[in-house]
């Protein structure tokens, strides 16, 4: 559920850099919002959740906590500080900054697809996630194709 609100203040955080940055388009502005906010917000909060808290978000899940849980919020976090650094780097690098997040996240939405058809797994943390994994990359795709 948080992804999903955060998802909502990237839309808000682009309008607000519309509003106030006279430089961008609104089509790059809502772009930069989604991939400095939603995608820095993701990786940073994926990286405490799957580290700092890797026992809770495995049983969220119904999975078992795991070394490999730590290296997921590892690669999180350089996603997310992608995410962030793409309010500094522009052109190439919001592609660039996509790329990863989106496979990433489309990824686990299909292994959390299969984990319900296989295993019957109707863990709030494996059922809910499945529509910001979709949402967000497909958003940002969008976004820079319209761009």
């Amino acid at each position: 559920m948080i992804y999903l609100v955060t998802y909502l203040i990237g839309w808000i955080v682009g309008l607000l850099i519309f509003k106030y940055d006279g430089s961008l388009t609104l089509i790059e502005a809502l772009t930069l919002g989604q991939l400095v906010f939603t995608v820095g917000f993701f990786g940073l909060f994926n990286f405490v959740g799957h580290v700092i808290f890797k026992e809770k978000v495995a049983r969220q899940i119904g999975w078992v906590s795991n070394g490999f849980q730590v290296e997921l919020g590892i690669v999180s976090m350089g996603i997310g500080i992608s995410g962030i650094l793409c309010y500094w780097i522009r052109d190439g690098f919001w592609i660039a900054t996509t790329i990863p997040f989106s496979i990433f996240l489309i990824g686990a939405g299909i292994l959390h697809i299969k984990e319900i058809i296989k295993n019957k797994n109707f863990n709030i943390g494996n059922t809910w996630i499945i529509i910001p994994d979709f949402l967000m990359p497909l958003t940002i795709i969008v976004l820079l194709l319209l761009r």
